[in-house]
């Protein structure tokens, strides 16, 4: 079985469907779920992990109920579930949206403020709420957070975490990445190779509930598909984290037709020569397979 752990879905920008509107995803542009059945049908690929674009729940949970069979769900978190709108109690938040939309973790790019230990933080109500209920932690925060996911990890060993993206760090505006949108409507980030975060991210391994992501290789290389320059990074997670721990993913729809969704199961035998039948298995699906409950 082949599980894509990390896609976007949307509708266009309306009323009904709000969500981020940008340079990347303008208010007309569209990943609908029937393309996405379509081009997973194309490549082999049996499931999918959906992450909206933002807070908004409505079309990825309505796509999740539709196929509960094909598709799990991720959130993304917002002020009220991080604890840092005033008045409001992130764990009721938090609960009433887990709830509604059926969503398995949480994306999140803030912990907490740095230098503030983590149980201090805002969000550690929101961090022992994923932890005591199997909730995953969908983590892809700027490099000074990565000590509090530490702490964290630390503080809750029940606390379940994937790295989006190779561990790549997105810093903070004006900290040094450019991300542009390419001719092929893709995310572009100029950032430096290998990142200097990758020494911490790999120290992370170190806690047993930290998983990464084997995808978003397209939006850093600076060479063609099947970007030689990154297997360097695989190989470090690799070592470091074991292929039971490393989770394949395509990041659809920005990949759907450069290099073109289908290719793109073939980076992990590109980029790590040599693995076995059980690790290539592990790689892209049976490690998302644990990690989830799939109906």
């Amino acid at each position: 079985m082949i599980i894509d752990a990390h896609l976007h879905v949307f509708r266009p920008a309306t009323s009904d469907y709000p969500r981020p509107v940008d340079d990347l995803a303008p208010a007309e542009r569209q990943a609908p779920v029937e393309d996405l059945l379509a081009v997973m049908a194309g490549a082999g690929v049996d499931r999918a992990v959906l992450v909206p674009l933002g807070p908004e729940d409505r079309y990825v949970a309505e796509c999740r109920a539709a196929h509960p069979d094909r598709f799990v769900s991720i959130g993304v978190a917002d002020d009220d579930v991080t604890g840092r709108t005033p008045g409001i109690d992130p764990v009721p938040a938090l609960d009433r949206r887990a709830t509604a939309a059926g969503f398995s973790g949480l994306r999140m790019n803030w912990l907490g403020d740095p230098g503030t230990p983590v149980t201090e933080s805002p969000a550690w109500p929101t961090l022992r709420y994923l932890a005591d209920h199997g909730l995953v932690v969908w983590y892809y925060a700027p490099p000074e957070q990565l000590p509090l996911l530490d702490q964290a990890l630390t503080a809750l060993p029940d606390l379940r975490v994937v790295l989006n993206h190779l561990g790549f760090c997105p810093p903070a505006s004006g900290s040094g990445w450019v991300l542009a949108v390419d001719e092929h409507r893709r995310p572009r980030i100029a950032a430096e190779l290998p990142p200097p975060t990758l020494p911490d991210v790999l120290a992370l391994a170190r806690h047993p509930g930290v998983r990464v992501h084997f995808s978003g290789q397209y939006a850093f290389t600076r060479t063609e598909f099947p970007y030689a320059d990154l297997a360097p990074i695989g190989q470090a997670l690799y070592a470091a984290f074991g292929a039971d721990r490393l989770m394949w993913a395509s990041d659809y729809p920005w990949v759907r037709d450069v290099p073109g969704y289908a290719r793109l199961p073939a980076i992990p035998d590109a980029h790590l020569p040599g693995l076995t039948a059980a690790e290539r298995d592990a790689i892209l699906g049976g490690t998302a397979a644990r990690l989830f409950t799939w109906a």
